[in-house]
């Protein structure tokens, strides 16, 4: 992936977390997803955008072990969303975790 400024990232980010939350509602309505054509191509696409994360500083309250949190919660709700049995209470604040940190990320950081 090419050099994303800290704003072009907050925007792939927020529109990811969009595609996600369609995609878990998707398979909550019994959807069932394809691996190969719809799961695969999704998580290979995307995980360079999320570990794009660990690049963006701001004060001290996003530290380097609370970025990988929010990697490591990012790419598990990456596969999570495709399936409707992930507790919808679990997604919730999961997705609401990410959500507040990238905002964070947006206001006060930089690309490193």
């Amino acid at each position: 992936m090419a050099f994303l400024s800290r704003i072009q990232i907050y925007g792939a980010l927020t529109s990811l977390l969009s595609e996600m939350d369609a995609r878990y509602k998707k398979a909550k309505e019994g959807y069932e997803f394809d691996f190969e054509t719809e799961i695969s191509p999704f998580l290979n696409t995307n995980k360079e955008l999320v570990y794009h994360i660990e690049e963006i500083e701001t004060d001290g309250r996003f530290d380097p072990v609370t970025r990988q949190k929010v990697v490591e919660e990012f790419l598990e709700l990456l596969m999570s969303c495709h399936a409707g049995r992930f507790s919808k209470k679990l997604y919730k604040e999961k997705f609401k975790f990410i959500n507040m940190w990238i905002q964070h990320a947006y206001r006060e950081g930089h690309i490193t």
